[in-house]
């Protein structure tokens, strides 16, 4: 049961550090081409849920966050007891990085004051990822963390690899 938490562990320190080192190195709203025509950085904070959305009903997602969060917890959990484990592994890493990456962005959300005019004391997330082709969105690791996690959490469970009880021990036949 260690591997989730070692995962959700290393989700978390890599979404922080990025993040930090986008702070602490870039202007608010500078960007420059990370891998040309493929990613750039560009350095935006982020007051709302995904995408922006809900930027005035902070109170909304972070309570469907943190709902979301402790329900990943307690499925990594549960699905580490040792009588599942070898079968949910897989299923139980990509919680983990679902995890993991809702945390980094609840850090975020309760110690990031923004540093824009006007915005000061406003708790953001700092997004920095960009696709320049497809310029609708800034995101960061932590997010990307999530996306993947819930692709291939999804695919497990369409595909049938998923499974919530324990594999059940053969019967024995038992003569009349």
């Amino acid at each position: 049961m260690i591997i989730p938490f070692f995962v959700a562990a290393l989700v978390i320190a890599a979404d922080q550090i990025s993040k930090h080192i986008i702070k602490t190195s870039m202007a608010l709203g500078e960007s420059f081409s990370l891998v040309k025509y493929l990613l750039d950085i560009h350095y935006i904070e982020n007051e709302g849920a995904s995408f922006g959305m809900l930027k005035n009903h902070r109170w909304i997602f972070m309570s469907l966050s943190s709902v979301a969060i402790l329900l990943m917890l307690a499925a990594i959990v549960y699905l580490g007891q040792k009588n599942i484990k070898k079968q949910n592994l897989f299923i139980n890493i990509t919680l983990a990085t679902m995890f993991g990456g809702g945390a980094g962005n609840m850090i975020d959300r309760l110690s990031n004051n923004s540093v824009a005019f006007g915005m000061e004391g406003t708790k953001v997330v700092v997004d920095f990822l960009e696709f320049p082709f497809f310029r609708f969105f800034t995101f960061n690791l932590a997010d990307a963390f999530v996306c993947v996690g819930s692709v291939f959490f999804c695919l497990c469970v369409f595909l049938g690899k998923y499974r919530l009880k324990p594999p059940q021990e053969p019967q024995e036949e038992q003569l009349p």
